[in-house]
């Protein structure tokens, strides 16, 4: 669950929320179009929630793993205080990381894209944003500097 949450960024209502039927397997894609908080499930706040989120060979991955073992498991989460103390907190501790909320997937998430030079805009709707102001405001720093700027015409020698 962890590996197909990293590589995914689901808010962790979106992750309780998934259901297998929202995951297309063919396009690698894993429909986003529910939410759950404090144990009711509903709709995303905003139209931008409900989205395809792509899938990376390791989310798919880790998705085919993950599927034998909740076949086998009894109830899904139905809080991020779940989550939290009895996943979160110990794989903090048994990492040695200093605890953080784990909200902090969805930013290592988006600034490793950024870092990588993707585009604001697939970065906003790969987590859910109606527009780039979040991913700018929040991520900006780790956008390249010369991100869009434009690039100096080159001519061939000879050519006027």
């Amino acid at each position: 669950m962890l590996q197909f949450w990293f590589e995914t960024s689901l808010r962790p209502g979106e992750l309780q929320a998934l259901q297998w039927n929202h995951i297309d397997w063919d396009r690698s894609v894993a429909r986003i179009e529910l939410n759950q908080v404090a144990g009711v499930i509903k709709g995303p706040k905003t139209a931008a929630g409900i989205r395809d989120v792509e899938l990376s060979a390791e989310a798919i991955a880790a998705l085919r793993a993950q599927r034998s073992i909740s076949e086998l498991k009894g109830e899904p989460w139905s809080t991020d205080a779940q989550i939290r103390k009895t996943l979160w907190q110990p794989v903090c501790k048994r990492a040695e990381v200093e605890y953080r909320n784990p909200y902090q997937v969805r930013h290592t998430y988006a600034s490793a894209l950024l870092t990588a030079s993707a585009n604001p805009w697939y970065v906003a709707s790969q987590l859910g944003h109606e527009d780039v102001e979040m991913v700018f405001r929040t991520y900006g720093k780790f956008i390249r500097d010369d991100y869009q700027k434009p690039k100096p015409e080159f001519r061939i020698v000879g050519e006027k």
